[in-house]
Formats: structure tokens, sequence, C-alpha cells
């Protein structure tokens, strides 16, 4: 579950965005949304099929981080944080 939490943490920055923003957006509770960037509960799939619709996520990347079906550069945007953070520290 903090996999999935790390990826949905990860697509919100890239999309430069507040958790109310980015969770209003898909129309997902912004509460809901903190507890699902925390790993406190999982994403629904109803959750995740907003996500994907809103965000051209897949439900592979947000469940499993497959990242192979994902827009070019949606994915590579989200390698070029996830390789910035791990610098980071």
């Amino acid at each position: 579950m903090e996999e999935i939490a790390q990826r949905l943490a990860l697509v919100r920055e890239v999309e430069g965005l507040s958790q109310a923003e980015f969770a209003g957006r898909a129309n997902i509770n912004s509460n809901a949304w903190n507890n699902y960037e925390r790993a406190r509960k999982r994403i629904s799939i109803d959750a995740a099929v907003r996500l994907s619709r809103t965000y051209n996520l897949t439900l592979d990347y947000i469940y499993l981080g497959d990242s192979s079906n994902l827009p070019y550069q949606l994915a590579a945007a989200i390698e070029a944080v996830r390789k910035q953070r791990n610098t980071r520290g």
C-alpha cells in the first residue's frame, strides 16, 4: 500500500497541484485523497478510474507501478521527479 501512496503523491507532484486541487479535478474528496497519499487507506477502484480518466493514468500504474502504457511525456516526467527525489536524499 505504501508503494501506491508514493506513486499517487508522485503524480500529483508532477502535475504541480495541491492535494485539494488534484483530488478535486478528479472528483475525489480531499480528505480521502490525503488518506490515500499517506497510505492510511488503499485507493478504491472507483477513485482510481476517475484518476485514470482525469490524468491519463492507467490502473496498472496506480496499483502495480507499471508505467509502460502511460503517455510518454507523463512517464518521462514521473521518472524525472523520481530521480530528483532520490538525489535529494
